[in-house]
């Protein structure tokens, strides 16, 4: 205990005294489980389960906030019976936090006259107890759920899902629970073990290493290395490297890899050349503005103009029944890929930066630096970077930067799923691009319960890809009947000349329709023995019926949520999932003064024409196409990151780190849209420990490159070598609507 009171002999007792004696106590224990176990906000116990099909009961537990505990002896039960959803479903967060309460409250005796004796009852509370409350709260109903926003004073202890017919899952939050010793220990009892059994492997690789050098030395010739060393030497005489510089670095600000964001005094973005950082920004979500306008349709999270569905491809009539469980059961792994996005990105920052050429060097990760959201950790691997960045459109123009994906449907972004069942599948040849709405199978026969999963995927040599999902539907068995049930798939979009295939899984003795095989010659028949699909089925083929999307009017336009952006917007980046097929276009409007402006290049942008940057903008979405084929965009998912420039900037390179100690060094800097009378550019080195010591350029050179960039040299002559260095880049405007980039930073020691 930190403190405690001392009680003398004779001494008066004063009520005050002997509560210290707890608080002090509680104030020590307060710091223990704050230095010692955790002070931040995590839960231990409050095990959740389903205790019916509409109640969870949640045991006893405790929450630790502050360096505080605080505890919940009774067990929590909560009934959803009347707040389960209609139609979808629905996410409900377990959430728990902690309050100080009074407790046992009784009559004491209070003195009122010391010379009397006199007293009188009072009712006080006895206790003041630390006490962990839980609640839930609840999301959206939504066919795609998300969950709801916790407040900052809550924990997030578990995660219902609910649906029409109960409780669907409970799912704890395992990253808010507190992490015992014990399991702490049982951790670091299997690293050790890790470490003991791969600790001689590891120290045995020295040898292996040396092996391996020893082989490469008869692999590369000395021939060989003798022309790459001087192939090497032409590229550095091109950039203007000595011969004896000893080592040489280029960064051309496509990605952060020779930056350091967290050094302090790092105040910039690296976007396509090193821009200025914002100055304010805020990230929401395209929304439609009225929920109800009849000119769109939103169906689970993405936007189209309205339509109507109609027959597009009829196999039938039925002239026979397959059973689905005539064949071997098994659990089937699918991966499923979802929409391809696309990247509108509208301002006066957006000026067009010389370093776009190495986008596809195949040096960088091309398509997740266009296409990942802030709240997103995706990115290519590096064997996939040459196929994405076959895929990979992108435009640059003054003012305006586009990026699209060329496959409707990519596989960057997936989710991976199992189904238990048998499966069979028919493939088909889709003659035109269509939105497909949904999928007619004819039942003949039902058992007496089961579900049955509809999924869609592309095919390879005519055979199924599992791999390669781009819809899937799951149909309760209340949903089926006997007869066409029509099985919604998204809609989805189908590109013309592609082979698709429907496959059907189902663990139920349910029973389809088929026609005879010579009657669906453009189609095969699959189905599925031992895990793998058979040579296809000739004699026969799935009855189905494709439904698409039929469009009520070639151009429509949909009102947006506007935009706003306190004290003024000057910048737009839109990235949302999108299909745009290529009869089609869509488009993004703004109004500015009454007149509607799309977001696209111009010889003089409307946005912030004058020096005026609007707070609130009316926006649109313009979708131009045909009855049979529209563009359509996904509002799940999208990211809209409205902002304005600051007018400095602060850039720290990482660690340059040179093979021997050098006190002469030269960095260039090319910069794009330069004005020396409005900006203002600086380099410094940093060195010394913790790079604390500032080296100021002894000289700068500025010569004009092509294009009108200026190529600004600064000259370093230190005291004393170097090993190692980092490069401090400052830069400032005159106007945050005038501003200019660095496209390239190159730098070499002598």
């Amino acid at each position: 205990m930190e403190r405690k009171v001392i009680f003398r002999e004779g001494m008066d007792n004063d009520p005050a005294d002997h509560t210290n004696l707890q608080d002090f106590a509680q104030e020590s224990l307060d710091h223990i489980v704050g230095d010692g176990i955790t002070a931040g906000r995590k839960y231990a116990g409050f095990a959740a389960a389903m205790s019916s099909a509409t109640e969870i009961t949640v045991q006893p537990g405790r929450l630790f906030s502050g360096g505080k505990v605080y505890n919940r002896a009774a067990i929590f039960t909560k009934d959803f019976t009347n707040s389960l959803p209609v139609v979808g479903r629905k996410i409900v967060s377990l959430v728990v936090w902690g309050q100080d309460v009074d407790a046992d409250t009784r009559p004491r005796e209070f003195l009122i006259n010391e010379e009397t004796g006199a007293s009188e009852p009072q009712q006080v509370a006895m206790e003041r107890a630390r006490v962990a409350s839980i609640d839930t709260i609840a999301g959206e109903e939504s066919a795609d759920p998300v969950a709801p926003i916790v407040g900052a004073g809550y924990l997030e202890a578990a995660r219902i899902e609910l649906t029409p017919a109960g409780i669907a899952s409970v799912t704890m939050i395992a990253d808010n629970a507190l992490v015992s010793s014990q399991a702490l220990d049982n951790r670091m009892v299997a690293m050790e073990a890790f470490k003991a059994r791969t600790g001689p492997q590891v120290q045995s690789l020295a040898a292996d290493l040396a092996a391996l050098t020893r082989g490469q030395a008869g692999v590369v010739s000395l021939d060989m290395y003798g022309r790459t060393l001087a192939r090497m030497a032409v590229v550095e005489a091109k950039l203007d490297i000595p011969q004896e510089s000893i080592d040489s670095a280029a960064d051309f600000f496509l990605d952060s890899s020779a930056s350091d964001f967290a050094f302090a005094g790092s105040n910039v973005k690296v976007e396509e050349g090193l821009r200025f950082a914002d100055d304010a920004a805020d990230i929401v979500s395209l929304q439609i503005f009225d929920a109800l306008n009849p000119r769109a349709r939103i169906v689970n999270g993405v936007m189209f103009p309205a339509y109507q569905e109609a027959e597009r491809l009829r196999v039938g009539p039925v002239s026979g029944e397959i059973a689905v469980s005539t064949y071997s059961y098994a659990v089937h792994e699918m991966v499923q890929k979802t929409m391809s996005r696309t990247r509108v990105r509208y301002g006066r920052c957006r000026m067009v930066s010389s370093s776009i050429a190495w986008l596809k060097s195949g040096l960088y990760d091309a398509a997740t630096l266009a296409f990942r959201r802030n709240d997103e950790e995706w990115s290519v691997l590096p064997a996939n970077w040459h196929r994405a960045q076959e895929r990979h459109l992108f435009k640059r123009l003054g003012g305006f930067w586009i990026d699209t994906y060329e496959e409707p449907y990519w596989e960057e972004v997936t989710t991976e799923l199992a189904v238990n069942g048998t499966q069979i599948a028919e493939t088909f040849l889709n003659a035109n691009d269509m939105w497909l709405s949904s999928i007619g199978l004819t039942f003949t026969a039902l058992a007496d319960a089961g579900a049955v999963t509809v999924a869609l995927c592309e095919t390879d040599r005519g055979l199924p890809l599992l791999d390669k999902v781009i819809a899937r539907t799951t149909l309760d068995h209340a949903d089926l009947e006997v007869g066409e049930v029509r099985v919604p798939m998204g809609p989805v979009f189908l590109t013309g000349g592609n082979r698709y295939a429907i496959v059907v899984m189902t663990a139920a003795d349910h029973r389809l329709g088929t026609v005879q095989g010579s009657a669906f010659p453009e189609g095969t028949f699959f189905y599925v023995l031992d895990g793998a699909y058979q040579q296809g089925d000739a004699t026969r083929d799935l009855a189905f019926t494709l439904y698409a999307c039929q469009f009520s009017a070639a151009r429509t336009v949909v009102e947006l949520n506007p935009l706003s952006l306190a004290g003024g917007i000057a910048d737009i980046d839109i990235l949302a999932p999108a299909i745009v097929p290529g009869a089609t276009q869509l488009d993004y409007e703004i109004q500015i003064g009454g007149t509607w402006y799309p977001l696209a290049a111009a010889a003089d942008l409307p946005l912030g024409a004058g020096g005026a940057l609007p707070p609130l903008l009316a926006f649109r979405a313009v979708f131009t196409g045909t009855p049979d084929v529209m563009p359509a965009v996904s509002l799940t998912g999208s990211q809209v990151i409205l902002s304005r420039g600051k007018t400095a900037l602060t850039h720290i390179s990482d660690i340059r780190t040179l093979p021997a100690g050098s006190n002469t060094i030269r960095v260039t800097m090319r910069l794009e849209d330069f004005d020396d009378d409005d900006h203002d550019f600086a380099c410094q080195l940093l060195t010394g420990a913790g790079y604390a010591t500032v080296e100021n350029a002894d000289a700068v050179i500025d010569t004009v490159a092509d294009g009108g960039a200026v190529e600004r040299t600064f000259v370093f002559d230190l005291a004393a070598p170097v090993a190692s260095y980092r490069i401090r880049s400052t830069g400032s405007l005159a106007s945050a609507l005038a501003p200019f980039h660095a496209a390239l930073r190159k730098d070499f020691a002598l």
